[in-house]
């Protein structure tokens, strides 16, 4: 119990790190690619800073509004699904949860309408397919009064669903797709766009950071469901996380290092679903339910 308790800490850490480092990466390689409207001094000067609100969110648009709604920092608590972020264990806090993962797949499902032909779709309808199938099993677990397991399965429905429609936006470009027009700025419009990113170029440096930093979620998120004993969807998005990574190395190893870095954040993605779902499985019934406290054994 300790060490999936140190793990958990460790998986939550890993996850604001890598938000953190692909958001930098993208928000420099964006600013590289940006014309400039006066001449470049001969000197180079202090790098100004960022505007406030104009930033990426860690590169993966979370906390945002918009057809997907989105995940507030913070919505996990300790037990599963903390009080925040719209992910309370209670009856109206888990059916939110399902209302935003249904139209964040219905905004998935037309862009997809769009996308047949354009480009391979197998993976966005896989994706689509197991976000369909986490909602069902989150309106079952409503229906048995779980409501934090209800929360948790929305939510990777909802995360799955992100994840689709940004390789689609990534791969034919936000502006093309249905929903652009119902994206709020920073989401899929402007310069910190899905289709900014296609374009942005990314250093060596600043690729093997990303990599890096997506390698070692993978290893904690491994080592949670291992101790857990974890298997069904959450092992299958891990492994195909995993896969994401090989896509990812093979890339950087290549010199395609912007291609390097968006195969890491689709590991990261799903990483990230996998570990949504292990929380999910234990996750508090009601607000009412305790949660098992940990011992402070440190070694």
């Amino acid at each position: 119990m300790n060490i999936k308790a140190l793990g958990i800490a460790l998986a939550a850490t890993a996850l604001v790190g890598a938000g953190a480092l692909m958001g930098s990466v993208i928000g420099s390689a964006t600013a590289q690619t940006t014309p400039q409207a006066t001449p470049a001094p001969t000197t180079p000067g202090p790098k100004p800073a960022t505007t406030p609100g104009t930033e990426p969110q860690g590169g993966w648009e979370r906390g945002r509004g918009g057809p997907h709604g989105g995940m507030g920092p913070g919505s996990m608590g300790p037990g599963g699904f903390g009080e925040r972020g719209g992910y309370a264990p209670t009856a109206d806090g888990a059916n939110n949860s399902i209302t935003r993962a249904q139209n964040a797949v219905k905004v998935a499902n037309d862009d997809l309408a769009y996308a047949k032909g354009k480009m391979d779709t197998a993976s966005i309808e896989r994706w689509l397919t197991g976000a369909d199938s986490l909602i069902k099993q989150a309106q079952t677990a409503v229906t048995n009064s779980q409501y934090g397991q209800a929360s948790g399965y929305a939510q990777a429905a909802d995360q799955l669903a992100m994840l689709a429609d940004r390789q689609m936006a990534q791969t034919l470009g936000a502006d093309k797709l249905p929903s652009y027009s119902q994206r709020p700025a920073g989401r899929g419009n402007g310069k910190f766009g899905p289709g900014a990113r296609t374009n942005a170029t990314i250093t060596q440096a600043q690729a093997s950071r990303v990599l890096a930093s997506t390698y070692n979620k993978l290893l904690v998120t491994g080592t949670l469901l291992k101790n857990a004993g974890a298997s069904g969807d959450a092992s299958t998005y891990l492994t195909e996380a995993q896969n994401a990574y090989k896509t990812a190395y093979t890339a950087y190893n290549a010199g395609k290092y912007s291609d390097a870095a968006n195969a890491a954040r689709q590991a990261d993605e799903l990483a990230g679903v996998a570990d949504t779902l292990l929380r999910a499985a234990t996750a508090p019934n009601s607000n009412d339910t305790p949660v098992t406290v940990p011992a402070p054994n440190f070694t």
